[in-house]
Parts: C-alpha cells; sequence; structure tokens
C-alpha cells in the first residue's frame, strides 16, 4: 500500500527510470558518499557532464576524464577508462545498470 500511495501522491518524474522500493538498494551498503553520489547520477542531478546545469548554457557533454564520449551514468559508472581504478575497487561485480540490477 506505501507504494501505491507514494505512486499516487509523488509520482516518478519522467526522467527518473527507477521506480519506487521497498528494498533498499545494493548501492547503499557503500558509504554515505558514494551512496548519495550514484543517488544523484541516476536522478541526473549530479557533477557529470552530460547533466548540465541551468546555469550553463551551452555545455561541454565529453568525460573531462577520458574525453571519449559523453558523462553520463552508464559511462561514469561501468564503461569510462578513466575510472578502470576505482570500478574495479569499489563495483568490480556491477556490469549494468537496469532498474533490477545491483546499483
Amino acid at each position: 500500500m506505501l507504494l501505491q500511495d507514494w505512486a499516487k501522491e509523488d509520482p516518478t518524474p519522467p526522467y527518473y527510470q527507477y521506480p519506487p522500493s521497498l528494498k533498499p538498494h545494493p548501492f547503499m551498503g557503500l558509504g554515505k558518499f558514494v551512496a548519495g553520489r550514484i543517488h544523484q547520477m541516476r536522478a541526473a542531478k549530479s557533477y557529470l557532464a552530460a547533466h548540465p546545469s541551468w546555469s550553463d548554457e551551452d555545455p561541454n557533454l565529453t568525460c573531462p576524464r577520458c574525453e571519449i564520449e559523453p558523462e553520463m551514468f552508464q559511462h561514469a559508472i561501468l564503461s569510462c577508462p578513466a575510472r578502470a581504478r576505482e570500478r574495479g575497487l569499489l563495483l568490480k561485480d556491477v556490469s549494468s545498470l537496469g532498474q533490477d540490477d545491483n546499483i
């Protein structure tokens, strides 16, 4: 009933692709700072280049670390070559960012 009330009273914004859940996400076991950053990236409201600020009218969306492709959530977490070391330390078992996946 709680999920139904949430969906009715405060629906998920169209840009947010992850539905509400009563089950904690596995990344919540990470530190507070890292888990908070992942929540921000999932909501497209983070420091990533492809999440432009309202004050930047002409943003450069290219990843500043690898300069290969736009710095989207998927790129930053799963494929950025410049983040391979951190990915190996923190997210070695993560291979997908789907709503039912580990992140």
